[in-house]
C-alpha cells in the first residue's frame, strides 16, 4: 500500500494519500497505528518502539491522536507545498508556517555526530516513535526544498488528479507521470483515441 519510489522521504510521505489531488482522494493514514506502520517501513520505527507507542495510544489517546491529527496537518502541507511550486502558484504562507514550527521542533533536538571524516546532523537518541517520524519528514522537506533537486520535483499530470509527487530522475528530464504503467498509459491511449477521432 505504501510507495517509497518518490525519491525523497518527504515525498514519500505525501503520496501516503492516494489521488491526493482528485476529488475524492484515498487516506493511507487513518489513524496514529497507521503513521507508525508508515514510519517503520520507512525505517523511522523500529518494531518494538512501535509496539511501545501503540500500547501508549491504549493509555493516552487524546496524546497520540494530537500527534496523528499534527502529522496528517504536515503532510498536507507539503504537498500543497510542492504541488503549488511545481503548478508555478504562491506557497501558502500558512503551510510554509507551519513546516517551518516542525523543522525548528526537529532542530532543537539534533546533535552534530562524527561519522569516519565526515560531520553530520543526527537527532537524539531518545527521539522516538510519531515525533521521529514528524521531525524526519519535516528536515527532508526542508533540505529539498532548499536543494538543487528541487527543481525536478514533479507532480503526476494525469488530468484525474493522482497528484503523486515525486524527483524526476529520467536522463532528459522529461516524467510528466508517476508511472508510465499506470497514468502514463492512460494518456498515451487517450492522445491515440484523439488523433484517431481527428482523422
Amino acid at each position: 500500500m505504501y510507495d517509497f519510489d518518490a525519491g525523497d522521504l518527504s515525498l514519500d510521505f505525501a503520496n501516503t494519500k492516494n489521488w491526493h489531488a482528485s476529488a475524492a482522494p484515498e487516506e493511507y493514514l487513518n489513524s496514529y497505528a497507521d503513521l507508525l506502520e508508515w514510519g517503520g517501513k520507512a525505517g523511522l520505527v523500529s518494531p518494538e518502539s512501535a509496539n511501545r507507542l501503540n500500547q501508549l495510544a491504549l493509555e493516552r489517546p487524546d496524546e497520540t491522536n494530537s500527534t496523528y491529527n499534527l502529522s496528517i496537518q504536515v503532510r498536507e502541507a507539503i504537498f500543497r507545498i510542492f504541488s503549488h511550486r511545481y503548478a508555478g502558484e504562491p506557497i501558502p504562507e500558512a503551510d510554509l508556517a507551519l513546516l517551518n514550527s516542525v523543522v525548528r521542533q526537529a532542530m532543537s533536538h539534533l546533535k552534530l555526530t562524527l561519522q569516519g571524516n565526515e560531520f553530520q546532523w543526527e537527532l537524539e537518541p531518545e527521539i522516538e516513535g510519531a515525533n521521529l517520524i514528524l521531525w524526519s519528514v519535516a528536515r527532508a522537506a526542508a533540505a529539498l526544498l532548499t536543494s538543487d533537486k528541487v527543481l525536478r520535483v514533479r507532480e503526476c499530470e494525469d488530468d484525474r488528479g493522482c497528484g503523486y509527487l515525486f524527483i524526476d530522475q529520467s536522463k532528459n528530464h522529461s516524467r510528466r507521470w508517476c508511472s508510465m504503467e499506470s497514468c502514463g498509459n492512460r494518456a498515451k491511449a487517450r492522445r491515440h483515441y484523439s488523433r484517431v477521432q481527428a482523422s
